[in-house]
């Protein structure tokens, strides 16, 4: 391999690093910003549910950059699915927890009760830790 040919690798792969490193970080970068710049979660008065819907229909608009006609056609139709997704959501949340729930009564009569216990721990954990994770988004 040449020297030429060797350095032409070596700066593909630079490039190719530096791209991974800022689509990883540039994100989150915009994210907290975004974050400081409304309080931490979305405008004032919006909980975790409120933050998900603007970024759904803000992201619809910033990717489809709608005219002003456009923008108007398309503001109902992504309010409306911005709901559905919520509904959906909440859904699938509560039928997860009824399913875990009776995995949990099936479970008792096989485990011990330290295992009991370590699973009743782990369960509280997962939920403080989930709890934690969507009152910042």
């Amino acid at each position: 391999m040449t020297s030429e040919r060797r350095k032409s690798i070596l700066i593909l792969s630079a490039t190719l690093l530096v791209g991974i490193v800022l689509g990883l970080l540039v994100p989150g970068f915009f994210y907290k910003l975004g974050r400081h710049d409304h309080g931490g979660h979305g405008r004032r008065g919006d909980g975790p549910m409120e933050h998900k819907k603007d970024w759904f229909v803000s992201t619809i608009y910033r990717v489809a950059q709608p005219d002003s006609a456009q923008a108007k056609q398309i503001k109902p139709i992504t309010h409306w699915a911005a709901q559905e997704i919520e509904r959906i959501e909440t859904t699938a949340n509560h039928e997860m927890s009824v399913v875990l729930d009776s995995v949990k009564i099936q479970l008792k009569p096989i485990l011990t009760d330290e295992q009991r216990k370590r699973l009743e721990e782990f369960e509280s954990n997962a939920k403080s830790h989930w709890k934690g994770r969507r009152g910042h988004h």
